[in-house]
């Protein structure tokens, strides 16, 4: 008699994350977004935390923003349908991700945290004044600054998570959006070319 024996799949504990691109896009200067230096994962890497209970994905990204850099931004939401047009009292259309992850994140003795997984959405960003004072979460990074398209392309691979680099130079290439018009939301019909969600590759990004 032949007895199967039943797999047992382990899995993690998930936490939901939210992640900003912060972008300057300006005429007149080089296009730049804003990484913090992490004090535990030291890596460069773009605002992004835990959701907190009750709170939206855009609200977190909205907030991470704030209390890791100082400042004050717009989500930018992918374009969509409104399936609500008419029926406002249904419901609303919540700010659509730039993409969404399933990262796996390494058990941390310092946190007193076992492995787990992040579901991060990753939203773009743009400061709402761009001259607005800088002010670092010194609990959170050790230093912060706006990186341009060759910065990221030069920094070495210690320095930063592969798929943090993937995303920041392809979201250089968004300019032909017109992604910081006087539009709220960004089309995805071109973008979506190389749709980087696709990668196998995980990558850690909310802390």
């Amino acid at each position: 008699m032949i007895v199967k024996k039943k797999l047992r799949i382990e899995t993690m504990d998930c936490h939901f994350t939210a992640t900003a691109f912060v972008i300057d896009i300006r005429k007149e200067k080089p296009q730049r977004t804003l990484f913090l230096w992490h004090k535990r994962l030291q890596r460069w890497m773009p605002p992004g935390g835990h959701m907190e209970p009750n709170e939206l994905p855009e609200e977190t990204a909205k907030r991470e923003c704030e209390e890791e850099t100082g400042l004050d931004v717009d989500i930018i939401g992918d374009a969509q349908a409104n399936v609500f047009v008419n029926t406002e009292n249904e419901g609303r259309m919540l700010k659509k991700p730039f993409t969404m992850l399933l990262e796996n994140i390494p058990a941390s003795e310092e946190r007193g945290e076992t492995a787990h997984q992040h579901m991060d959405f990753v939203f773009l960003a743009r400061p709402i004044n761009i001259d607005q004072v800088l002010n670092m979460n010194e609990h959170e990074a050790e230093e912060m600054k706006w990186f341009t398209k060759q910065d990221i392309e030069n920094l070495p691979a210690r320095e930063i998570y592969d798929n943090v680099r993937m995303y920041a130079l392809e979201i250089f290439t968004l300019q032909s959006y017109m992604l910081f018009t006087s539009n709220t939301s960004i089309s995805g019909h071109a973008k979506s070319r190389a749709r980087a969600s696709d990668s196998p590759t995980p990558r850690v990004m909310a802390s």
